[in-house]
């Protein structure tokens, strides 16, 4: 009978050694769902309409702002005397493109491309501030609203959306 080394007897006495069963871990209990499971099952589907309504209503907000009362907007157009007709009258025009953004996004009528130009929108505010003002509480909050239209933009599912 051949010399074999240690490694290679012990692999031998291991084979001739009856199987053990592998412990089994406990039978499983059957259990409900956790409660927090399903309720964000029933929200996560109300979630994108939720961005979407919440975006609409603050476009909308600042929109009807801008058109009650413009010549508090104007010192936010830039490169333009704030006491301009010109500058009213862009101020006038934004909010007259905000306005109809958010009721697009609160109907729920185009609401990719409503969310799109949203986007491109809070885009232009938050660079502008940004450039003539700095980083400031107002830029961090836009900056959280584009965030919003990002987000709104992104989602596929819609619920209370009109579709033609």
């Amino acid at each position: 009978m051949p010399r074999r080394n240690r490694m290679a007897r012990a692999a031998a006495r291991a084979a001739e050694r009856p199987a053990v069963p592998a412990p089994q871990a406990p039978a499983a209990v059957a259990s409900k769902p956790h409660p927090r499971g399903q309720v964000m099952d029933r929200i996560q589907p109300w979630a994108p309409a939720v961005a979407r309504v919440a975006l609409g209503l603050v476009l909308l907000w600042f929109g009807i702002h801008e058109l009650i009362q413009p010549s508090l907007w104007t010192g936010y157009v830039p490169a333009i005397p704030s006491t301009s007709h010109l500058a009213i009258a862009l101020v006038l025009a934004h909010g007259w493109a905000l306005s109809v953004l958010g009721v697009a996004l609160c109907l729920g009528v185009a609401t990719r491309l409503a969310a799109a130009l949203s986007a491109l929108a809070l885009l232009e505010i938050v660079i502008s501030l940004s450039l003539t003002g700095g980083v400031t509480d107002i830029v961090a909050r836009d900056l959280g609203v584009f965030g919003l239209a990002v987000a709104v933009l992104a989602s596929d599912q819609q619920r209370l959306a009109l579709r033609g």
